[in-house]
């Protein structure tokens, strides 16, 4: 027999959890893409959860990155709303039917019972926060200490006849990340009408980004004749094209491969070279030369305080470094909370390439 109080109250109480969990206007700040991520990794760690002793807690604590914590945090509550979400409707549905299906009503009970008990359990263990003793994370920019200034043109010529040796020149010569390489990057020869000068322009749409985070579009431009060999090597590969399309299906494929060419060039260097390590070099090129927010928008970050997590100007070598003649994005930078004092800020004006 079924009790339409019951079912009422269950509901009611179901709906009331959701919107603890997750706020309306905070779901619908979530791209499709991160619900996407979300929702597969929630599942994983839901699935972990039904061997693990320490259940819930023991599933997103396990981990020495912050980093790693959160995200867990944040990927479980999302498939765990999603999910009420979904039985929810199928509950509705069940319910109009005529002539109601008592059993399939049941099951739904059930699976809205365990869900409530898995955000009650959720819940203590957010409240509970992250309690790991923190792993200090490699960086990325460390991992440059030690190579050869002509790194990245060794790395381009080992790459050379690979899947990825256009991604690795397009990276190399722009600082994108690998998911914009895999939404793809348009090369194009253009003719600047304000200076009348042939340029080799990037064209890259922005990853990471939300109403107020990240450059949807930017552009990256170089003179057309820059005799920089990573040029060089672009221009053989766009001699009778007037634009290139380069895509990658895999960025984690694009990485492995990247550690894997760097091992076989410097088996002796002590850290792993991967793909970020290219955006970490062209912003050191950039930070030795370019306007500060030049850098900023040119690795797709529409904050300034970002860019001090890439690369260091003393880790660019002159005759290696890169030149970029144009950085152009939709958003300006959003200056640091902490304003630089009147008189250096007056020294640092320097307008974009």
């Amino acid at each position: 027999m079924i009790d339409a109080d019951e079912m009422v109250a269950l509901i009611e109480s179901c709906r009331s959890e959701m919107q603890a969990m997750l706020p309306a206007d905070e779901f619908a700040s979530l791209s499709s893409k991160t619900r996407q991520d979300y929702r597969e990794l929630g599942r994983t760690l839901l699935q972990r959860v039904r061997y693990a002793e320490g259940g819930v807690a023991e599933v997103i604590t396990a981990t020495q990155r912050p980093t790693t914590y959160y995200k867990r945090v944040a990927a479980l509550r999302y498939c765990l709303y999603a999910d009420l979400v979904e039985q929810l409707k199928s509950l509705h549905s069940a319910l109009s039917a005529r002539p109601v299906d008592g059993l399939q009503v049941m099951a739904i009970r059930t699976q809205l019972q365990q869900q409530r008990a898995s955000l009650h359990e959720f819940d203590i263990a957010r409240q509970s926060g992250y309690t790991a003793e923190r792993q200090k994370r490699a960086s990325k920019r460390q991992a440059l200490r030690g190579l050869p200034s002509d790194w990245r043109e060794q790395l381009y010529q080992r790459a050379a006849k690979g899947k990825y040796a256009d991604a690795i020149l397009v990276a190399a010569l722009t600082g994108c990340r690998p998911e914009e390489l895999r939404h793809g990057v348009l090369i194009r020869w253009a003719n600047n009408p304000r200076n009348d000068m042939d340029e080799i322009r990037f064209e890259i749409d922005g990853a990471k980004v939300k109403t107020y985070q990240g450059q949807p579009h930017r552009l990256i431009a170089y003179g057309a004749h820059d005799p920089h060999p990573l040029l060089e090597a672009l221009r053989a590969r766009l001699a009778g094209q007037g634009e290139l399309l380069v895509r990658i299906d895999s960025p984690v494929n694009f990485t492995v491969e990247v550690r894997r060419l760097a091992r076989s060039l410097w088996p002796k260097h002590k850290h792993a070279i991967t793909a970020y390590c290219l955006r970490h070099q062209w912003a050191a090129d950039l930070k030795r030369h370019a306007a500060a927010d030049s850098v900023s928008q040119g690795l797709g970050h529409a904050s300034a305080k970002t860019r001090r997590h890439y690369g260091q100007a003393n880790q660019a070598c002159s005759r290696h470094a890169l030149h970029p003649a144009a950085i152009e994005a939709e958003r300006p930078v959003k200056p640091t909370a902490g304003k630089v004092p009147r008189h250096r800020a007056a020294s640092n004006t320097e307008s974009t390439p």
